[in-house]
């Protein structure tokens, strides 16, 4: 019996099987032909395959119990609709920008239109997997949370079912499942499916924007890193050139103020002085390692762009503490700490 979708022991909506053998061709066959086309796979494992569908269809969409035996991965174009994997056993697993999701018993994998599919199913999965019609989540969307868009969730998401919403959908979820398969209940007679299928989609929505905040501040650090590690990448290649913010804002593909906030974000100052530090510790690494008369102040500090004497001067000892001179005086000497930045040899050192 699972313990996070009321209701279902064993396969799900067993009565409602609707295929049953090893041979993944008819499968795709099927789904293809009932929602959108994907590719199914058998991955390298132990376990033979031991296929097993069973479908529903709704008004909004179609449910699906599926299972695989075998470990596979399922891949697709672009879809249309919404795809919400419900794991009952086993796990579930979807990449998202370099990154992977895991949804195991308790939590849904959730595509949204226009994504690829691109999920590992483990061995002995066993999952629920429901597709709804984007315009009309979209139209309810509208009806009941305005404001809220739809359109501004991640392409691929974990929705927890362990509480709120998301408990609200898996037990309406549940209920759906037994109801469905029993030829007498009120819903196949027409009397309770229009409600228990708006109280799942209401459920799913609701879920959609409790994880919303979470979501888009995860997109947003990945988002940021994203469009600052150019900037970084076009300073670290160009750092002895005439770098200008258009420059960097152009690297970056975000306007000056977006980058301005990111780098603030993420480093404290802005890109440009963000640029002239990161000369700076150039400047100092190079004093602190040139041979005895090999170089002088002037000379370290023009090639990394300071021409003024003075200004130079006073800048370095505001950074660094100390004047320039007095690092080359030292120069050998084991380098203290410092705090974890970029140098110019390229990513994070010490």
């Amino acid at each position: 019996m699972s313990l996070i979708v009321p209701g279902i022991a064993g396969f799900p909506m067993e009565v409602a099987t609707k295929l049953r053998g090893t041979d993944l061709c008819i499968v795709e066959s099927m789904v293809s032909g009932l929602i959108e086309p994907r590719r199914i796979r058998p991955c390298a494992g132990r376990s033979a395959l031991d296929i097993r569908v069973s479908h529903v269809a709704m008004s909004f969409g179609h449910l699906f119990g599926v299972q695989h035996g075998a470990a596979v991965h399922a891949t697709s174009a672009p879809i249309a609709s919404w795809q919400i994997m419900v794991p009952l056993r086993g796990r579930l697993l979807g990449h998202a920008d370099g990154a992977e999701i895991v949804a195991a018993p308790g939590s849904a994998l959730v595509y949204a239109p226009q994504d690829h599919l691109n999920t590992y199913w483990s061995e002995g999965c066993v999952a629920l997997v429901l597709s709804v019609s984007a315009d009309r989540l979209d139209a309810l969307a509208r009806a009941t949370l305005p404001g809220f868009a739809l359109d501004g969730m991640p392409a691929r998401s974990l929705m927890p079912l362990s509480g709120g919403s998301g408990r609200s959908f898996a037990n309406a979820l549940g209920v759906i499942c037994q109801e469905s398969v029993d030829a007498d209940s009120a819903f196949n007679r027409g009397l309770t499916a229009g409600s228990l299928e708006e109280t799942l989609l209401l459920s799913l929505l609701l879920a959609q924007q409790q994880n919303a905040p979470a979501a888009a501040a995860r997109g947003a650090c990945v988002s940021r890193q994203a469009y600052v590690g150019r900037a970084l990448d076009y300073i670290d290649a160009h750092r002895a050139d005439d770098v200008t913010l258009a420059d960097l804002v152009r690297a970056a593909g975000v306007s000056a103020r977006t980058l301005q906030y990111g780098f603030m974000e993420q480093f404290g100052v802005g890109p440009m002085t963000y640029l002239k530090e990161s000369r700076m510790r150039c400047i100092r690494d190079a004093l602190r390692e040139a041979p005895p008369g090999s170089l002088s102040v002037g000379d370290a500090a023009a090639q990394w762009g300071f021409y003024n004497g003075s200004t130079f001067a006073r800048l370095y000892r505001r950074m660094f503490g100390e004047l320039p001179s007095e690092t080359l005086c030292r120069r050998g000497v084991q380098r203290t700490i410092e705090k974890p930045t970029r140098n110019c040899g390229g990513r994070f050192t010490s």
